[in-house]
């Protein structure tokens, strides 16, 4: 009982995680959900198929099950922390939207009130 309601606050928190550099919330929280819970089932069968001992692995099957599970939630929460986003002009440090006033986060390149990119640093030349 205690993992499911881990699990839906993570994938909460990837959601909003994602949302903050631009990506689609609705996308990393179904990643984080089935890989959760399809990552170990693959783990299991291919180091079976690969040879390590079927009783072995039977009898290890929840150290599995925690160990993939919890390294892939870690692996999206990396690339939805430092991956997502990289391409757009990232701001110093914590912003206002100049739409919303909105105070943002440092790693938001979209605003997470109003969904309004962050505004440039050039000066307008006029």
């Amino acid at each position: 009982m205690f993992e499911i309601i881990l699990l839906i606050v993570v994938t909460g928190g990837m959601a909003s995680f994602a949302r903050a550099p631009g990506g689609k919330p609705w996308l990393w929280g179904t990643l984080t959900v089935v890989g959760y819970f399809l990552v170990p089932f693959l783990v299991t069968f291919f180091a079976a198929a690969f040879g390590a001992d079927p009783k072995g692995v039977k009898e290890n099957a929840q150290l599995w099950f925690c160990v993939s599970a919890v390294a892939w939630v870690a692996v999206l929460a990396f690339c939805a922390r430092f991956l997502l986003g990289r391409g757009c002009t990232k701001p110093d440090g914590m912003w206002s939207c100049s739409n919303c006033k909105y105070l943002n986060q440092q790693y938001a390149v979209i605003c997470e009130a109003s969904r309004q990119p962050c505004a440039s640093k050039a000066l307008p030349l006029s």
